[in-house]
């Protein structure tokens, strides 16, 4: 009996044991399948990975180097290996928009506009996709919206830079006033930035702002006196404006800085020298109060005897024509009275006979350039300083 007892038990501890090790080796089976399962979907993972940023790679290439139907092909198949991926959605819209499908480049962004409706990139392609289909308020909310939204990396001057942008877009439909106001707010996020003070500049010149633009090129010149862009672009702004005292001040500095040959700068452009030359004259020809009594009268009676000779020039012009004679009406009596010819003495002791000799000077250059051309010579600068807001000021 006990025999037969330790028998069976013996069997039962072999059959425990079998089971064990079977269990065990199932264990180690399965652990080994898991381990190479793992292995291989990584692997997998990985090279889809791979192959999606080697495509999106390959997509943002071809978009750099203005190939957007290539960039296309290329960011849709690296969607379909990354799918959801947001960088590669933002690429594959732009493309879009690049190769000229607008209306599908527009869904595609308002798709993740509606995921992301304060991201201010995302508005601003919208706005600019707005803008190539002519629809002026709804470019204007979104570009508004990419002012005020959130970005990535340096906000505050991504955000002027949309704002500069909006300016432009409001300049090419005529908006000069929103335009000015967006030039403006810009100018006063970065004040003491001289190249974002010369961009201002040239963009509120553009906007119908002389004053706001030459304030801009002056602090560049503050900060920057030899900057010869800006001293070209201050001086021909203050030519076009009339300052031709300060025009000529600033584009002397500028052609000395053209011909330094320690600073090797170029040439200064033709208008330049034109306008350099013609202030020039126009200063020697200006009879200003800022002159002696005596030397301003010398040159009232120079210029009255220069618009006197093509007055008579301009009537023998336009002789045979009756309309042209009456348009000269005008002239023609003021020119016969006794006050357009008044002598030096008379002129030197009388201020107010000295500014009526002037506008009959100015009045004359005006008209026969309406009624017989633009002059010439010595009447083409009294003519642009007559026009000048300046022409008649102290």
């Amino acid at each position: 009996m006990t025999v037969e007892t330790d028998e069976y038990s013996s069997v039962r501890r072999r059959l425990i044991f079998r089971d064990a090790l079977t269990f065990l080796s199932l264990v180690l089976v399965t652990v080994v399948l898991f381990l190479i399962t793992l292995f291989l979907f990584r692997s997998f993972a990985a090279h889809r990975e791979e192959l999606a940023k080697r495509w999106s790679g390959r997509g943002a290439a071809s978009l750099a180097s203005g190939h957007p139907d290539q960039a296309i092909f290329a960011l849709r198949t690296a969607l379909s290996y990354a799918p959801g991926e947001r960088s590669y959605e933002l690429l594959l819209a732009r493309a879009l928009g690049d190769a000229g499908h607008t209306e599908e480049s527009y869904n595609y962004f308002l798709s993740l506009w509606e995921t992301q409706p304060g991201d201010g990139l995302i508005n601003l392609n919208l706005a600019r996709l707005a803008a190539k289909k002519n629809d002026f308020q709804t470019a204007v909310n979104y570009y508004r919206a990419s002012i005020y939204g959130t970005w990535e990396g340096d906000g505050t001057v991504r955000r002027r830079e949309v704002r500069l942008e909006l300016a432009r877009y409001f300049i090419a439909h005529h908006r000069l006033g929103s335009a000015r106001n967006e030039l403006l707010i810009a100018g006063g996020n970065d004040a003491n930035d001289p190249a974002l003070a010369f961009r201002l500049a040239q963009l509120l010149e553009q906007a119908g702002d002389p004053a706001d633009a030459q304030a801009n090129y002056d602090k560049v010149l503050m900060q920057e006196p030899d900057n010869q862009a800006a001293l070209i672009a201050a001086g021909r702004l203050r030519y076009q404006t009339g300052d031709f005292d300060a025009a000529h001040r600033l584009l002397e500095r500028a052609s000395r800085e053209a011909k330094s040959a320690d600073k090797g700068l170029a040439q200064e452009p033709p208008m330049v020298e034109t306008m350099l030359t013609d202030s020039s004259r126009i200063l020697a020809l200006a009879p200003s109060k800022r002159i002696p009594n005596n030397e301003r009268v010398t040159r009232i009676l120079r210029v009255r005897s220069i618009a006197k000779s093509r007055f008579q020039s301009c009537i023998a012009q336009v002789s045979s024509s009756g309309d042209a004679i009456s348009s000269l009406q005008s002239l023609t009596t003021a020119w016969a009275s006794k006050e357009a010819s008044l002598g030096r003495k008379a002129l030197l002791d009388d201020a107010a006979a000295q500014e009526a000799t002037m506008k009959l000077v100015f009045d004359t250059e005006v008209q026969t350039s309406n009624v017989c051309g633009a002059p010439s010579g010595d009447d083409a600068m009294l003519a642009l300083l007559a026009r000048s807001p300046k022409a008649m000021e102290p």
